[in-house]
């Protein structure tokens, strides 16, 4: 059976540095204008990187009920890293969040929990892209952050299919965030939905699935783990 490894954190952290040095030339090909790619932001997302990196070496499932709870960390890593300084700084809006993602009746985890199990058989780049799709779309999973803890919650869900992680690189931005775009000015429910959702997700999931020819043997180690069984679809 094939064996997962290890995030190479140091890699990660070239692509991103590479990306956040052209932000100003790649953003000329975003369809919206981005907030600035700041050092505290790429800190934050290999923070948040490592802590995918340890619930797929722990084998934590993030869609289990009893731990849909740990999607709120990823979050506030993203939003201000693990800094106990920062997350009293936090405190208030991390508060609000919680009680976003709880009781937000048709964009909290309820709705993306649903989703996820009605999707559990369908291949890794489809649920990675349809829970992409459902934190983006309005109303949103979190209250800010939505694109970057989607985008490690994608790299979970790869990675614990003994794929390797989404990792924003110079050459996929623009398929990553124009996309995005799209998804965040979309709504989740309605007739419209319908049929702009699921020819989205079709689309991003095969954005997903091309990124690996080119990054199969970057932004991972030599460490092995065991692969769980759940993803090997």
């Amino acid at each position: 059976m094939p064996a997962k490894r290890r995030l190479d954190l140091t890699a990660i952290e070239r692509a991103l540095r590479e990306v956040q040095s052209r932000f100003d030339e790649l953003s000329q090909h975003f369809i919206e204008q981005r907030e600035p790619f700041s050092d505290e932001v790429l800190q934050n997302m290999l923070e948040g990187y490592a802590l995918v990196d340890d619930y797929v070496a722990r084998g934590v499932d993030l869609f289990d009920l009893q731990q849909v709870n740990l999607l709120l960390e990823i979050n506030a890593t993203v939003l201000c890293g693990s800094d106990p300084g920062r997350r009293l700084e936090f405190a208030e809006h991390l508060e609000a969040t919680e009680k976003h993602f709880f009781h937000e009746a048709e964009g909290g985890i309820k709705d993306l929990y649903n989703w996820y199990s009605a999707h559990r058989n369908e291949s890794v780049w489809k649920r990675a892209a349809g829970v992409y799709v459902r934190i983006l779309s309005k109303p949103q999973l979190f209250i800010e952050g939505n694109n970057r803890s989607g985008s490690l919650i994608v790299s979970y869900l790869l990675m614990r299919a003994g794929r390797p992680p989404f990792v924003l690189t110079v050459e996929n931005a623009e398929g990553y965030f124009n996309p995005s775009s799209l998804i965040r000015n979309s709504a989740k429910h309605g007739l419209k939905a319908l049929y702009e959702l699921p020819k989205i997700k079709k689309k991003y999931a095969a954005f997903l699935e091309n990124q690996t020819p080119a990054s199969k043997d970057f932004f991972l180690t030599g460490k092995q783990l065991p692969l769980h069984k759940e993803a090997m679809r």
